[in-house]
């Protein structure tokens, strides 16, 4: 079986199996204009769906603990944040204190939304 000739010899890189070969070269495929290749409709996320929701944040943790957090996403097949936020929302429920709004210029000052 002929591989197909490339301008930057790219075919002889690539194994595929038989009936696989695309109808042109490697080159054409990877070097195509972009007018001929298809332009990948964005996401839809709704403006309330729980992933627009989410804030990403950075902070530390004990390495025991990071470790358990790993462990536990794994037997419970959860992923980490979801075990953080059940994990603060039983924490919240024993602390009033984080039910009281902050003073408007802290919660300016730490760039908080309202609310």
């Amino acid at each position: 079986m002929k591989k197909p000739s490339s301008k930057f010899g790219l075919a002889a890189l690539v194994s595929q199996p038989a009936g696989a070969i695309p109808k042109g070269s490697v080159d054409d495929l990877l070097f195509a204009p972009a007018a001929t290749s298809p332009v990948p409709e964005p996401p839809i996320i709704a403006p309330n769906s729980a992933l627009a929701a989410k804030t990403r944040f950075t902070n530390t943790l004990p390495t025991s603990t990071y470790v358990q957090l790993h462990r536990l996403a794994f037997w419970d097949r959860r992923d980490m944040s979801s075990i953080m936020d059940a994990a603060l929302q039983e924490y919240f429920a024993a602390h009033p204190d984080a039910d009281k709004p902050l003073p408007e210029p802290e919660r300016v000052k730490r760039k908080l939304p309202t609310g």
